[in-house]
């Protein structure tokens, strides 16, 4: 180290100010990429669902991604885009029955501004900045089911507390429950559609409050666990997400996850989440409305990853219920919902231009009780399709998806291509 120091500054002294101001910038950015990389630092540790995309420096790092794609004609698309996961619905489709192009992007901006603190923003960029489709006709902007805009998804301040075993995170955070919120990232999603089985768990859940987080590990065997509180969402969808808690009950969502020993070919996970909606509102006078009832929810869920050589697994269930109460009577509106996904990675070591070739499958299915019980459906979803890996970062994916409602029928299956660049 002092050699090097030496000679940085003989090379200091023979360069003009201007020169000098460069080195001295760049010479500090290289130090700080040697010493961070740590906020992820253990293949065992537990990861945000757009980890992959964090690689904070002491200074500024900014990754993300643009995926654009072409969607073939649906001729009830519109009627059923939210397929029991309530707003935003299929949010990466565009909305129209028509063949359409769409597009969207998200950016991580991350720093480790001292060796045992950290920040990351991450921000999804969608078409319509409005969050609403007054360009379709006949459409009221209630009913617009996607393009939510502008997005902050993560927006926090993390801190290591006790090394490995506990760091705690405060501000805006995607819900720990499951690994479902993954999906909503549309770059890392298999599938061009979010998974119906997601619906049967809060759709888009981001929270504000703190997040608990660690993890242990011994050669091919590691645990991590995550626990978050949060001032909650007063409904289902994302239209619940507010800025402050209403009604005094914080939310309290949580997963443990075990690899057990045979490294990260293989991670069991468990997860529990529980909060209160809305309390009874005395001065509704409807006696058939929502307000009536001190409404809240409970949810479980099962995930696994496995891979096995080139094939790859990724399945979860999620069991909920929405609960509803007052002086005179009490219900539950249970909701359940099974995935799995399949994949094969074909090498193809640039053969034709391509890295690798992987045909893909999906079974998807969501059995959702509604309010209104002439709302309630059970789906059924099956996606197949081949992405070709171009280059490390850039992917692009064909895949057919066929949709089956078991009450409210419709004609709504579709093709969609795209193309997704990393950076």
């Amino acid at each position: 180290m002092s050699i090097f120091k030496h000679n940085k500054h003989q090379i200091m002294n023979i360069l003009d100010p201007k020169k000098r101001i460069i080195v001295l910038v760049l010479s500090l950015v290289m130090s700080s990429v040697a010493m961070s990389q740590s906020l992820y630092d253990d293949p065992y540790q537990w990861r945000i669902p757009g980890g992959k995309y964090i690689d904070p420096v002491s200074f500024f790092s900014l990754h993300g991604y643009v995926n654009a794609l072409y969607a073939g004609p649906s001729k009830q698309w519109m009627e059923g885009s939210t397929n029991g996961l309530g707003y935003p619905g299929q949010m990466n489709i565009p909305l129209a029955n028509s063949s359409s192009f769409g597009q969207d992007a998200a950016l991580w901006i991350g720093s480790e501004i001292a060796e045992d603190v950290s920040v990351v923003l991450e921000i999804h960029l969608h078409k319509n900045g409005s969050g609403h489709h007054g360009e379709f006709e006949n459409i009221n902007p209630e009913d617009a089911r996607a393009y939510i805009g502008l997005f902050i998804t993560e927006a926090n301040v993390r801190v290591k507390l006790i090394k490995d075993y506990l760091s705690v995170s405060a501000g805006t955070f995607w819900s720990v429950f499951g690994i479902q919120n993954k999906d909503w990232l549309s770059a890392q999603n298999l599938f061009s559609t979010m998974p119906l089985a997601s619906g049967a768990y809060l759709s888009h859940y981001n929270d504000i409050g703190v997040r608990f987080d660690g993890f242990l590990n011994k050669g091919d065997w590691g645990v991590n666990y995550v626990v978050a509180v949060g001032n909650g969402y007063d409904e289902w969808s994302i239209d619940g997400f507010g800025h402050a808690d209403i009604n005094e009950n914080k939310t309290i969502n949580g997963r443990v996850s075990v690899f057990p020993g045979l490294g990260e070919n293989l991670n069991i996970g468990l997860s529990y989440g529980q909060g209160l909606f809305a309390q009874y509102d005395h001065h509704n006078v409807d006696p058939n409305a929502v307000g009536i009832y001190d409404h809240s929810f409970e949810a479980f869920g099962v995930d696994l990853t496995g891979k096995w050589k080139n094939l790859s697994l990724r399945s979860y269930y999620i069991s909920s219920s929405e609960q509803y109460s007052n002086d005179q009577e009490a219900f539950d509106l249970p909701n359940t919902g099974f995935m799995a996904e399949l994949k094969y990675d074909f090498p193809m070591e640039g053969k034709l231009g391509i890295n690798s070739i992987i045909p893909k499958f999906r079974f998807d299915t969501l059995d959702k009780s509604e309010f209104i019980e002439e709302a309630s459906d059970q789906y059924q979803s099956l996606s197949a399709g081949i992405n070709f890996e171009i280059k490390k970062n850039v992917v692009f994916a064909i895949d057919y998806n066929w949709f089956d409602e078991k009450y409210n029928k419709l004609d709504n299956d579709r093709f969609i291509a795209r193309i997704t660049a990393n950076f």
